[in-house]
């Protein structure tokens, strides 16, 4: 093969190696693979010998970590910068010819194989390179097939079928390197071992057959011939060393056996990647080696961007419309403006078409020109677009929507009819439009087929007809859009929000639906459902779920939940909209087409049965919810809301488009899980995770990041304050005796009595914060002495703001609780001194020893005592007791004397009392100051929403969720309670309770969301 043709369009060089070499398959193996398959080279991080390998030339060799596929590249002629870089500042313009049929050849470099050859060469300078792409020895049917076979052993646990296949691989992995070290020995098919790990079964012994393995009287497999040879010219003693390295050398067994070898380590390395991390070995682990290709071959960094136009959140139709246009002018998504424009004015003069400018070829570079500047918005390009107008060039979209405004058909080409009958067909038209604004539209059809046309008498009389037109136009509101027309006309503050009717112990998921409403990001990506960007409506595969790749079907799946979720959506903004203009709009008497009925606006709506059927756990009959449930209900077992929250986002996350490892700078990350997403960005954070032996700072292992998106809060007995709780959350813990031991131990194994020195702290820190911030309260536990889960109903003072700035170092837990808890130890002794005056007392009348102050009975006593000494001054009470030991002035003395001390003593106790109930306001005000003052940074966060559970146990009970209101114009805020079908104002007091309410013991705070503060504006809104 020739030197690349020069004729052939070219391409930037980091999209060639980026785009076009990762497409680059040979034909057979290409049937193989699915249509989304891209290279990503690696290169194992054992050494391989491959005694082929003496070409000097080649700069580059690695191999595709999914399809085994080799590439090699050969430097041909030098460029002419440093480094093979490009004397042109854009870097390389690379003309290509990659065959896709495997050949043989006497190459050097690639032996007897047969491959696929290439070549590539820069317009620009001297650079010209050989490609040489060898298809895998291991096909991947083959790998296919015996990956099916494992998982299949283990359907009931995926987990150990990776296992069984890593055990398998790895195994054929050793085989195949003892054979290249001369290891002779067959691998007999009744050995324990063998069989366990290979199994024999057929897609095993498909593979060691193609390895050149032979199954010798079904019971043992012998290594090739070839092996001796090798195990002998690696001898360095053997006599004629010089003679069996050359046959091996020239061996293409040995050579098939070295690549294989290389094949069984990398898919080995893929395979691990699903396992715990534990169980992966270094040995296995492979480098990503791309960029070492661009830099071998001088590519250039070129100017990148950012934002629209990346192909990351479009629609299948328009996705593939500007994936075209990319790929038409040789560039990369995220390159800049200005190498856009550049690589399309290089197309342009290497154009040696017959007609460069109103061409084919020039047609269809201008139609990729037109899109991609449409897509970004860009300044630079609209400019080029525009020069390019002016030479007159015309896009093919836009002859095609003019062609069929004016004849009802699309045509690619303006002269497909005469000018004169252009013009009587638009003036015919002309006259069965009514609206000025479509009338408008029509001209501007008529000036693109003129320009298209090149046809100046008809150019003019379409800019005449224009001016005309425009100087009457009248752009008015069409009343006939309905809720479209009116929804920013609706006062939301007077119409409250809509409810959703329990259609079966489906409270916890209203609560959750009316909660994802008010997160305005999800609330405007879920209305954008079916325009084609934001979703993967295509149902386009890459999308990953940790290490797995999502199915046909759970895609299908997510978007059918991101369709009903709108449809609900729409029925709560149209069914408040309808019920403000039923109220407001129909007094007048013109009406309005909403208000058809004098009834009220239903109070809620039902959510679709099949959306239910995504998020909750079905059971047979009818739970026992608290909540009334409605006509074609549905029953649903009890559920945490943490649990339903974990599914609504999975579902969103699932429905959202792969992004292309190749099309990320970032060729190691799995960026197309849900780590990657809008979602995940808004709703996750991370911490920072360090954990060290007490006493010995040196012995700290290195921190770990852990990401999070709910933060899980322990709750005491006794009731806490929010902030309380998340100073635990942070607070040092103690985790095992023994570092190198403590992962392999369970908590029934803990030795109690390790010394404090040996202990090992856990300590975290905020990495970086969410801007919803979700917090799961942990009031479920689990008692082991009756194997039954509880749940704790103590209470959770809330707060209308929080702050993690303490928390963003490894003891600010322990700074920002020293001075909240040396308050709370004083608190705690006041109301000890408190709670001894008081005495539990016994009446006939009250059995139940209810207490009673100290104080008060001292006094009644006093009082009682008082009465004694003046009753014993009557002359009757003298008679009666005259015959007592003691004299009546005895007794009356007695009585005044005690009478004096009771009042001494309960004057001073009630001293005390004032001063410690005195001294108890001060602390609680010193407290409330401390907790109040939330410096207003970026962790700052405001209660956005409160979901509340009432119910003494967590497996029946009933959900409603408290969300904040703000109405930006009037500058005001509320609480909302949403109950099911009630929505109720409430005050701001019924969510930040010192204690329970009276009688609601049970219903207490279970999840909260928090809003970062100074996100509020763009997160959190309960409009329409």
């Amino acid at each position: 093969m020739g030197v690349a043709n020069l004729h052939s369009p070219g391409v930037l060089a980091a999209f060639f190696i980026k785009r076009q070499v990762p497409e680059w398959l040979p034909s057979d193996i290409r049937q193989q693979l699915p249509a989304s398959h891209r290279h990503i080279w690696v290169r194992p991080q054992q050494t391989f010998t491959h005694l082929c390998s003496t070409d000097k030339r080649v700069v580059w060799s690695a191999t595709c970590r999914e399809c085994l596929c080799q590439l090699n590249a050969t430097i041909e002629a030098e460029g002419a910068g440093a480094e093979n870089a490009c004397i042109d500042s854009i870097g390389h313009h690379f003309h290509s010819t990659l065959n896709t049929v495997s050949e043989t050849s006497n190459d050097q470099n690639t032996g007897p194989e047969a491959h696929c050859q290439g070549r590539v060469r820069c317009c620009k300078c001297t650079l010209a390179i050989g490609l040489s792409l060898l298809p895998p020895i291991i096909e991947p049917t083959m790998v296919n097939a015996l990956s099916t076979a494992r998982m299949r052993l283990h359907s009931h646990h995926p987990t150990q079928g990776i296992r069984e296949l890593l055990n398998t691989v790895s195994t054929l992995f050793k085989l195949v390197k003892n054979a290249c070290t001369g290891d002779t020995r067959p691998v007999k098919v009744s050995s324990e071992v063998p069989r366990r790990r290979l199994k024999f079964d057929p897609p095993c012994n498909h593979i060691l057959e193609i390895l050149g393995f032979e199954l010798v009287n079904e019971s043992e497999f012998c290594p090739p011939d070839i092996v001796r040879v090798a195990g002998e010219a690696l001898n360095e003693s053997h006599p004629d060393r010089n003679t069996r390295m050359a046959q091996t050398s020239t061996s293409l067994m040995f050579r098939r056996l070295e690549r294989a070898r290389q094949e069984l380590c990398i898919w080995t390395g893929q395979i691990q990647r699903q396992l715990p991390k534990d169980e992966r070995q270094a040995a296995y682990v492979s480098n990503f080696v791309n960029e070492q290709l661009e830099t071998k071959l001088g590519v250039a960094k070129y100017e990148s961007q950012s934002g629209p136009g990346l192909l990351l959140s479009s629609g299948k139709d328009e996705h593939s419309a500007l994936e075209d246009a990319y790929n038409v002018l040789g560039v990369f998504p995220d390159m800049g403006d200005s190498v856009v424009a550049w690589a399309y004015r290089r197309l342009t003069e290497e154009d040696q078409s017959e007609d460069p400018v109103f061409g084919s070829q020039a047609r269809k570079r201008f139609d990729s020109l037109v899109t991609i500047s449409a897509a970004r918005t860009s300044k630079e390009l609209d400019a080029l677009v525009a020069n390019e107008r002016e030479r007159g060039l015309v896009a093919t979209g836009a002859i095609k929507a003019a062609s069929t405004a004016l004849f009802g058909e699309p045509q690619t080409n303006a002269d497909f009819i005469e000018s004169d009958a252009m013009r009587d067909v638009f003036l015919a038209r002309l006259e069965e439009i009514a609206a000025p604004k479509a009338k408008l539209e029509l001209a501007e059809h008529l000036a693109v087929l003129a320009e298209a046309k090149q046809d100046q008498a008809l150019m003019k009389y379409a800019a005449n007809v224009l001016s005309s037109l425009q100087a009457s136009a009248e752009l008015e509101m069409d009343e006939t859009k309905g809720v479209a027309a009116w929804k920013g006309k609706v006062d939301t503050w007077d119409q409250l929000p809509i409810g959703l009717k329990n259609i079966g112990n489906t409270c916890y998921l209203n609560s959750i639906l009316q909660c994802l409403f008010s997160i305005l990001p999800i609330r405007k990506a879920v209305m954008c459902y079916g325009d084609g960007k934001m979703w993967n409506e295509g149902a386009r595969l890459g999308r990953r779920d940790g290490g797995r790749l999502l199915t046909k079907d759970e895609i299908a799946s997510a978007l059918r939940f991101v369709e009903l979720l709108k449809k609900l959506f729409e029925s709560l903004i149209t069914q408040r909209v309808e019920g403000w203009a039923t109220k407001n709009v129909r007094k007048s008497s013109g009406g309005h087409p909403l208000a058809t009925s004098t009834a009220a606006a239903p109070l809620a709506v039902a959510p679709d049965k099949e959306l239910a059927d995504m998020l909750l756990l079905r059971i047979g009959a009818q739970g026992n919810s608290g909540s009334s449930t409605t006509g074609g209900s549905t029953s649903a077992q009890q559920q945490d809301v943490d649990e339903c929250i974990a599914q609504c986002v999975s579902l969103l996350v699932h429905a959202l488009p792969p992004i292309s490892l190749m099309d990320s700078a970032d060729q190691g990350a799995d960026l197309s899980g849900p780590s990657d997403t809008w979602i995940y960005k808004m709703l996750a954070g991370k911490l920072e995770i360090t954990t060290e032996r007490t006493g010995d700072s040196q012995s700290s292992e290195k921190p770990s990041d852990e990401t999070f998106v709910n933060l899980n809060l322990n709750i005491p007995n006794e009731t806490t304050d929010i902030n309380d709780c998340i100073d635990s959350f942070f607070a040092p813990s103690i985790v095992s005796g023994d570092m190198n031991n403590s992962a392999d131990k369970n908590s029934d194994d803990m030795d109690t009595d390790t010394p404090q020195s040996q202990q090992l702290v856990r300590r975290s820190r905020i990495k970086s914060a969410p801007p919803v911030l979700c917090i799961q309260v942990q009031r479920v536990q689990f008692d082991m002495s009756t194997l039954r889960a509880f749940k704790i109903n103590s209470h959770l003072r809330l707060r209308e703001q929080v702050s993690l700035t303490p928390y963003v170092h490894f003891d600010g837990a322990a700074a920002a609780h020293s001075q909240k808890h040396a308050l709370q130890q004083r608190l705690a002794t006041i109301n000890q001194h408190l709670g001894l005056l008081q005495v539990p007392v016994q009446t006939a009348a009250n059995t139940d020893n209810a207490e009673v102050s100290v104080v008060s009975a001292l006094e009644r006593v006093q009082s009682f005592m008082s009465g004694i000494s003046r009753w014993a001054d009557i002359d009757g009470a003298k008679t009666l007791l005259s015959d007592l030991p003691q004299s009546a002035s005895a007794i009356t003395q007695n009585a005044q004397q005690v009478s004096k001390q009771l009042a001494e003593m309960a004057a001073t106790l009630k001293e005390a009392r004032l001063k410690w109930e005195k001294e108890l306001q001060e602390v609680k005000e010193q407290l409330e100051d401390i907790y109040s003052n939330v410096p207003q940074d970026d962790m700052a966060y405001t209660l956005h929403a409160a979901f509340i559970h009432s119910g003494q146990t967590p497996e029946f009970g009933h959900y409603w969720v408290y969300i904040r209101d703000y109405d930006r114009e009037k500058n005001l805020v509320r609480w909302l309670k949403f109950n099911d079908s009630h929505v109720s104002v409430v005050d701001a007091s019924e969510i930040f309770r010192d204690a329970p309410k009276p009688g609601e013991e049970s219903a207490n705070p279970y999840y909260l969301v928090f809003v970062r503060t100074s996100d509020l504006d763009t997160t959190a809104d309960l409009g329409v």
